[in-house]
């Protein structure tokens, strides 16, 4: 969760907030939402081998996604942008 999800809650702009990640320096932001706005829901979905309890703890709620899942919802191996090819890297297939 980044200053962008603060700043979202404090504009009211979502009810339940999911965030990709295993990175425990978000226990503070998330923290913070829930304290300031009781109602916000906040769901951290961890990426496949990554977990993290202190961010269990501070979360509404958590999910694993396995790879299979994951990789569903990769980007092409290329990506043509305004005439620039951008590959995905090779560790991501």
């Amino acid at each position: 969760m980044s200053i962008s999800r603060l700043t979202d809650a404090f504009q009211d702009q979502f009810d339940v907030a999911f965030i990709f990640s295993a990175d425990s320096d978000l226990v503070g932001p998330i923290r913070v939402v829930r304290r300031l706005f009781s109602v916000k829901r906040i769901i951290v979905i961890f990426p496949p081998g990554h977990s993290s309890y202190a961010l269990k703890q501070a979360a509404n709620g958590f999910l694993h996604i396995g790879r299979v899942e994951l990789s569903k919802s990769l980007f092409p191996e290329k990506v043509l942008k305004e005439g620039v090819i951008i590959r995905r890297p090779s560790r991501w297939r």
